[in-house]
């Protein structure tokens, strides 16, 4: 079995796109040269006993057993030499990677899965909390080319603390994305995750917003931090906080009643009508602009509506990137309603809160269709939530494409599957072709 696995990659040396098929070619040509030279340089040597070599070898050629098997003779010492040449590349390069790469003989699998995911959509995620992490973590099975956007307006737990003991923005979900999208999640995840439980000062903290703080203190700026974490843990895509200013939330509810806090949102019962930011024109991070301008499909959600997905909305310079974009606006839609946020909101109150912050509607509506089962609803009553309604003739009015897809993950909560809903946006990213949206406006 091991032989065949290392058949299988050798073969990958010689797929589109490796850059190793030129050099394989020049091996071949160069031995070929070599060869000539070498039989030249026999025939100068032996000068008139040249006969004596040529004699066979002509009777040979004109023989009744080179007629019949000369052709296939010739193809199997082309193969054998193109195979010796190939797996001379491939022995060459584990010997100069085994410094490198603790299993040199993955070299190939591991370079082509990057020149694959190289030539992957150029996708913006725009977001924060458990939904964005969660599809980080399909996405980067279809593309590298991967900017996360990420809210740093959380003002609760670890995040809170150090927010307000550093003045800096809240570095939680920036490490949630960062650990979505290394190739080492598993152990990233875990050292990143980890929340200490004891000591005066360190106990509810998690080391990956130690991590991010110190890295803000070392460089003295939070963006510039993540510039080197996208560095550091080698990862599929970037993530980048929306602004680097310690932006607060302040949600009006219907009631007209304001809250200020994302920590607190939920607390106060009844929907929310309205989010704003302080200060309310934060510089945005130069590398989300950008990568917006470039991108070819933008996704807003899954996640909480007010607290995760509007507020990188606000930031002036992402909002005027978002309306000048000739990239497809997609909206995942979230499964289930959120007490304290989007209490009986449907589909459209969703995507109408969009349009109503951003200024714009979204090209794209993604919505689950499977059904929630009845353990998870009994779950999501008691949170007074749930399973959110959709009426198609909402969306063709505003001439936005409805897309109704089983996306329902497994686990206690409804959640969307991070790898239908990835498969999903890389397929639509292939078709996509931007149309100009007649729902555009001006704030």
């Amino acid at each position: 079995m091991s032989r065949l696995r290392r058949l299988s990659n050798l073969r990958l040396w010689l797929t589109p796109g490796m850059g190793v098929k030129r050099h394989v070619a020049w091996v071949v040509l160069g031995t070929v040269i070599l060869l000539v030279g070498v039989i030249a340089g026999t025939l100068w040597l032996l000068a008139e006993a040249r006969g004596q070599i040529a004699e066979p070898i002509e009777a040979w050629l004109v023989s009744a057993a080179w007629r019949q098997s000369g052709g296939w003779v010739a193809a199997l010492v082309a193969l054998a030499g193109l195979a010796i040449s190939v797996s001379a590349v491939g022995r060459l390069n584990r010997s100069l990677l085994s410094h490198w790469l603790p299993k040199p003989d993955e070299a190939a699998v591991v370079l082509h899965r990057r020149l694959s995911l190289a030539r992957g959509p150029r996708v913006v995620a725009i977001g924060g909390g458990t939904g964005l992490s969660n599809l980080l973590r399909g996405l980067r099975l279809y593309t590298s080319n991967i900017t996360a956007v990420v809210t740093v307006s959380d003002d609760g737990g670890s995040s809170g603390r150090l927010r307000s003991a550093f003045g800096m923005p809240a570095p939680g979900d920036l490490s949630d994305c960062l650990a979505a999208l290394s190739d080492n999640e598993l152990q990233v995840s875990r050292l990143l995750e980890y929340r200490f439980t004891r000591g005066a000062e360190l106990e509810g903290h998690t080391f990956g917003n130690l991590l991010i703080t110190t890295l803000t203190e070392v460089e003295g700026d939070f963006a510039q931090a993540a510039r080197v974490l996208n560095s550091l843990l080698n990862i599929c895509g970037a993530v980048y906080p929306v602004t680097t200013e310690p932006v607060s939330l302040e949600v009006i509810k219907r009631s007209g009643e304001r809250v200020r806090g994302e920590s607190q949102v939920r607390a106060v019962p009844g929907p929310a009508a309205r989010a704003l930011i302080r200060p309310s024109e934060p510089a945005v991070v130069p590398e989300v602009v950008a990568a917006i301008e470039t991108a070819e499909l933008i996704v807003l959600g899954p996640g909480s509506l007010f607290t995760s997905t509007l507020p990188p909305l606000l930031v002036p310079g992402c909002r005027r990137a978002l309306l000048m974009t000739n990239a497809k606006l997609v909206y995942v839609c979230n499964v289930m309603t959120e007490a304290g946020e989007t209490d009986g909101f449907s589909a459209w109150n969703h995507v109408a809160a969009i349009h109503q912050h951003l200024g714009r509607y979204p090209d794209v509506v993604a919505i689950n269709t499977t059904p929630v089962d009845e353990a998870r609803l009994e779950r999501y009553r008691t949170e007074q939530a749930e399973v959110v309604s959709w009426n198609e003739a909402d969306f063709a009015r505003a001439k936005i494409d409805l897309v109704t897809l089983q996306l329902l993950g497994p686990g206690p909560w409804a959640q969307h599957d991070p790898y239908k809903l990835a498969e999903w946006l890389a397929s639509y990213a292939k078709t996509a072709k931007y149309r100009p949206n007649p729902s555009l406006e001006p704030v």
